[in-house]
Formats: C-alpha cells, structure tokens, sequence
C-alpha cells in the first residue's frame, strides 16, 4: 500500500513539474520526486543494502538539485552589459 502512495505522489509531482512554467517550482517538484524515489528504494529493497543505496540516492539527488538552484540563482543575480 505504501508503494502505491509514493508512487502516485510520483506521478503527480512530474505532471505539476510538467506544466509549470516557474523554475524555482520545477526544482522544487523535482526534489519531491527524488525523495519519493530514494523512498521507494528503501521500500522496495528490505535489507540493509537497499537502505544505503536509498540514502545514496537520496543524497546525490538533494546535492544536484541544490547545486542546479544554486547556479540559477546565480544566473539571475548575473549583471550584463549590452552593446
């Protein structure tokens, strides 16, 4: 049963990531479906092994999107100077 909520949880988040047009809202979507997924995961792999392997992903998903709010934020604090 709890599979099915996440999974469900999963798919909703891709179809709001999808017809957002705010980036800070498609990152924010794209974090949700990453600890969706590291949950999964865990559900899904009932040993040891698959918590390490859902905390893994669970980290490598948190760094990226971090690291890509990071770089837009960035981006649009950059000043430009046009000719």
């Amino acid at each position: 049963m709890m599979e099915e909520i996440v999974g469900l949880i999963i798919i909703l988040m891709a179809i709001r990531m999808l017809l957002t047009k705010n980036k800070a809202e498609k990152i924010f979507y794209g974090n949700v479906i990453g600890f969706a997924v590291s949950a999964l995961i865990a559900l899904f792999i009932n040993s040891p092994f698959g918590l390490i392997v859902a905390i893994a992903f669970f980290l490598t998903s948190t760094i990226s999107y971090n690291a890509i709010a990071f770089t837009l934020n960035r981006l649009e604090n950059e000043i430009t100077y046009d000719e």
